[in-house]
């Protein structure tokens, strides 16, 4: 069995595997707020939180410019590398990145 070291219970966890994605510590505001909610063009409702940094997270497809919740950054959907589930987007503009999480699919560690 191998030894972890204790989880911080402020650390933010995939909710279907448990994988480490970011810690509270990294909330940051975009637009004058940390938490944004948004309708996709299919109609459906996402509650996002944004964030510096995450980790532990796939890519898929190419960055997109279209439909943009925050104008002037480029999407691209993020999902968590162990289990795949569809954790948010990564938005970049220029020097700028952050990361937008679905706050329905994390869990607070540990």
């Amino acid at each position: 069995m191998r030894d972890e070291a204790p989880r911080d219970p402020r650390e933010l966890l995939c909710r279907t595997c448990r994988a480490r994605i970011t810690h509270e510590d990294h909330r940051i505001e975009v637009n004058g707020a940390h938490e944004h909610t948004f309708v996709n063009p299919g109609g459906f409702m996402h509650r996002i939180g944004c964030f510096a940094s995450a980790t532990h997270l796939g890519q898929l497809g190419r960055p997109e410019t279209a439909f943009s919740w925050f104008p002037g950054f480029s999407w691209q959907v993020v999902v968590c590398k162990t289990c795949r589930t569809h954790l948010g987007w990564i938005y970049r503009c220029a020097d700028d990145r952050f990361t937008g999480l679905l706050l329905d699919e994390l869990v607070s560690g540990p």
